[in-house]
């Protein structure tokens, strides 16, 4: 057993045994691919609801109880001075139509089919506000131009109050099995319309919004970008592999690993019945990072064994003898630094850090038991600039040592100074404007519609009465009391409850005299009143959308203006503390829809990847103390582990300030690769130290002139490959992208100028 401990038996044992070992892989690929297809995309956005939390938990809640919130909006402006003319609302009323026969749609709410309640003598009159509109006078038109106004439920929130811009609200059925599938079929229908009205009436600027849409549009933007993206990031990387290593073979086997890797890695997620969705765009390119780096790693040793006149069986069992142990390390501190993003209760955010956990785990089987065979076959000779780059790894090394002192004190003060600027980052995210304006019009539309309308930003409230009854009157003052503060409020546009409408219906059955808008005093006379009303609305426009089926519930709805989650917290602390000091505990809910759900969700990530990463680093700590059978290189390893991800959120707060969820996917994600750099500089320091009993100073230049010009490599290739995702439309994997950014170059700086000279100074090991 002893002698599979042994690096030197299992690199001759490899090589020995080399088409043993590549058949091995190849059967491992066959298995791993055999996953491929049970692989699925949702690009619904619950996805990144957390898990068995209370405020996703409640949003669901009212979703179930009554009808969704976030649904499809068509938005249309006129550049005229209203909407009320004829050709228009004709237009309306047909769209309206034709919005209940879009795939999957399960109600439409406009101006047209608004239930207009008046009275004819005594009886209660519900018709559609619009009917029928080419047949309509100027006058009635007119007329209703006016009513308009008074119509709360409608005004301001359907309409615009300068009446030049209006909406169509589409339900669509949220029990769907395949939602993918569903959404295409709504959408690819919708669109197709909405092209041909926009080519009949080109006077009129017609937009489409909505959750549901932003899914939709998801995958496609993907889909459209992958083939640019990802050939773009893996040319990048492969021309700068091949510039600074000098060796088409050493490309194409890279390659070869990075196709393995990836192809397995996908199958395992398939295996595990993973679902991806837009953040999994990641997973790609952290294994192909991460796989191109143990080959690196790997030819770099290789080729310097080349140099020295070694044949190639024998110049790779000496680079495996040097990698084995650092590779397998690396890949175990790497993986448990992605395994550490299973904290965060986000299902996207599991996936990848399992499926890069499993890439990363097959990139180092698929480079030592495949690449290292396949190149031992072949007479490779040493690229010629492989001298001239262990030179500048060396005079790195000399810079460093001859300067310790300045790096003693340089270092700790731009350290301090930076984490100084750490509380310059702030939290803030926006989830209508997540995709860039030069792929989609989506955000640039979701402004536009604030702006003119509202209703960007809708929240609902669950009132409950305590008579468990909606139509008790002490209930729905409480209500109406609670509407007309929220209405009052500077970030609301527009509020609907039952207690308007049931104000609505009193001044109807009385004439619509304006006396009687209040609250019925009896609790039978507002039963009476819902009655009929509901047995007087139209099919599929009942009151389900607002009053629970036991009746003593009821759904107070407000339009907000478009928020960012910091600005929203802020408005619902107001009304917290409105209900606390009003007794309305238990009769009015806190907030509730999609939008509150991502206004707390970046917190909540953030806090939880916080303590996954906490957890990580102790965790690696452990393990490379163990390994190393040192106390001091497990607490020497924190400063190049930690302090880069410190140092980062430091340049953050004076760069960019604004903290995303996928900065702090980075911070989690970014550990388990800057860990690499330590540890390899950590193995041959003390494979110097042990092995060849080098003193402190010479051990420092051996592990620069064996690993460290592979380290400047792998941040190049890192720097270059995550900037691609620059030009991804999902903005979030820019900040994902700019941060870890960030982290390797400073990683790449503390590990070639503070960690030697700590291993130096504390390192008081001597050997004879």
């Amino acid at each position: 057993m002893n002698r599979f401990l042994n690096t030197s038996y299992l690199s001759e044992l490899i090589i020995k045994k080399r088409i043993l070992s590549m058949l091995f892989c190849l059967v491992l690929l066959v298995i791993c691919v055999q996953g491929l297809p049970k692989l699925t995309f949702s690009p619904d956005m619950d996805n990144f609801f957390p898990e068995n939390n209370d405020t996703a938990e409640f949003a669901q809640y009212i979703d179930d109880t009554f009808l969704p919130t976030e649904n499809v909006v068509i938005a249309i402006s006129t550049p005229r001075e209203s909407l009320f003319d004829q050709e228009t609302l004709y237009l309306i009323e047909q769209m309206t139509d034709k919005a209940w026969t879009i795939p999957h749609s399960v109600r439409a709410d406009s101006i047209t089919n608004y239930s207009y309640v008046r009275s004819v003598e005594d009886d209660l009159m519900v018709e559609p506000f619009i009917e029928d509109a080419l047949q309509l006078s100027d006058e009635f038109i007119r007329n209703r131009a006016l009513v308009v106004e008074g119509e709360k439920p409608i005004f301001g929130s359907l309409i615009s109050k300068d009446k030049q811009t209006t909406v169509i609200n589409i339900v669509l059925d949220p029990v769907i099995e395949d939602k993918a599938l569903a959404s295409t079929e709504t959408f690819d229908y919708l669109l197709s319309y909405l092209e041909e009205v926009r080519a009949n009436h080109p006077h009129l600027d017609i937009r489409l919004l909505g959750t549901p849409y932003v899914e939709y549009l998801s995958p496609r933007l993907l889909q459209s970008e992958m083939p640019i993206v990802m050939p773009s990031m893996f040319l990048l990387i492969f021309v700068t592999v091949y510039l600074l290593l000098r060796s088409a073979f050493a490309v194409i086997g890279t390659v070869f690993v990075v196709a393995l890797s990836l192809v397995s890695a996908f199958g395992g997620i398939g295996h595990m019945n993973g679902v991806l969705n837009q953040v999994a765009m990641t997973i790609p390119i952290l294994i192909t990072t991460l796989a191109l780096a143990d080959c690196v790693h790997l030819f770099s040793l290789y080729f310097q064994n080349v140099q020295k006149g070694l044949s190639s069986p024998d110049a790779m069992i000496k680079s495996l003898e040097l990698n084995l142990q650092p590779l397998f390390l690396t890949t175990l501190t790497t993986s448990i630094g992605f395994l550490c993003l299973n904290f965060a209760e986000v299902y996207p955010l599991r996936l990848v850090g399992n499926g890069v956990a499993v890439g990363v785990v097959l990139a180092f089987v698929y480079t030592i038991f495949f690449l290292a065979p396949a190149i031992s076959f072949l007479n490779l000779k040493a690229p010629k600039r492989t001298e001239s780059q262990t030179r500048f790894a060396k005079r790195i090394a000399y810079f460093s040592i001859g300067n310790s002192k300045s790096i003693f004190w340089g270092v700790p003060i731009v350290s301090v100074l930076l984490i100084l600027c750490i509380p310059l980052n702030t939290h803030d995210d926006d989830p209508t404007q997540m995709y860039s304006e030069n792929y989609s019009s989506f955000a640039k539309d979701t402004l536009w519609l604030d702006e003119k309308l509202g209703g960007t930003f809708p929240v609902s409230f669950l009132a409950t009465s305590k008579e468990g009854s909606v139509s008790d009157p002490a209930f729905l003052r409480e209500v109406e009391q609670f509407s007309d503060w929220l209405e009052s409020q500077a970030e609301v546009r527009h509020v609907t409850s039952l207690a308007n409408t049931m104000k609505t219906l009193n001044e109807s059955m009385h004439g619509d005299q304006e006396s009687w808008y209040v609250i019925p005093e009896s609790q039978d006379l507002s039963a009476q009143y819902l009655f009929f009303y509901e047995m007087s609305l139209p099919f599929g426009l009942d009151l389900n959308s607002s009053i629970s089926q036991d009746r003593q519930s009821t759904k107070i709805s407000a339009s907000l203006k478009n928020m960012t989650s910091n600005e929203y917290l802020g408005f619902e602390s107001e009304v917290d503390k409105y209900i606390a000091e009003n007794g309305l505990e238990g009769v009015i809910s806190r907030p509730s829809s999609f939008r509150v759900v991502f206004a707390y969700l970046g917190g909540i990530i953030l806090n939880q990847l916080f303590n996954g990463l906490l957890i990580g680093i102790v965790l690696i700590t452990i393990v490379l103390g163990l390994f190393f059978r040192s106390v001091l290189f497990s607490v020497l390893s924190v400063f190049p582990n930690v302090l880069p991800i410190a140092l980062t959120f430091g340049v953050w707060g004076l760069v960019f300030g604004n903290v995303s969820f996928m900065v702090g996917v980075g911070m989690g994600s970014t550990l388990g690769i800057i860990v690499d750099f330590s540890v390899h500089l950590l193995s041959k320091y003390n494979h110097a130290r042990e092995t060849m009993r080098m003193d402190q100073e010479s051990s420092v230049v051996y592990a620069f002139e064996t690993v460290g010009f592979a380290l400047v490599i792998m941040t190049a290739v890192l720097c270059i490959g995550f900037l691609v995702l620059n030009t991804i439309s999902f903005l979030p994997l820019h900040d994902f992208a700019r941060f870890s950014s960030i982290a390797f170059l400073i990683s790449l700086v503390i590990d070639l100028l503070l960690f030697p000279n700590l291993l130096i100074k504390f390192d008081k090991r001597v050997y004879e």
